[in-house]
């Protein structure tokens, strides 16, 4: 993954991520922290919320994260994840990040990126950045 990708996702804490419900398409935000190593989205939510239920029952989502600011110096990724729980070294990521989480209670599940669209308008960027995780081929997106 290009480095510039990583140094806008690690620079965020919020994200939007949509998964298939019985009507379409639901949407939720959650706070993450990121696993750089795995390249994976950390999490933390309830296992009875709409939005968790519906992912375990479909774990290919969407995720989205952007900073607010004028068009012409727009970031953001659209992303194409995996999702599913986190592992123990994940859940020590979110945890460094967010410990006041532990109080809150709930599960950390990891969003595992299989393909990122960035957008940097500030960097005159004349192309999109992709990246497709390996096992990943283009045309399956």
């Amino acid at each position: 993954m290009d480095e510039r990708i990583k140094k806008f996702i690690a620079s965020c804490k919020l994200l939007s991520w949509a998964m298939r419900d019985e009507k379409g398409v639901y949407i939720a935000n959650a706070f993450y922290a990121f696993d750089e190593r795995n390249l994976a989205l950390i999490i933390a939510s309830h296992e009875d919320t709409k939005h968790i239920k519906l992912a375990f029952k479909e774990s290919k989502v969407a995720v989205n994260i952007a900073k607010e600011s004028t068009i012409a110096f727009l970031q953001g990724v659209q992303i194409k994840a995996n999702f599913c729980k986190a592992n123990e070294m994940q859940i020590q990521i979110y945890y460094k990040k967010f410990p006041f989480a532990k109080l809150l209670g709930g599960t950390i599940f990891a969003l595992e990126i299989e393909y990122v669209k960035f957008t940097d308008n500030s960097l005159m960027l004349t192309k999109k950045l992709e990246f497709y995780q390996d096992f990943v081929k283009k045309n399956e997106l």
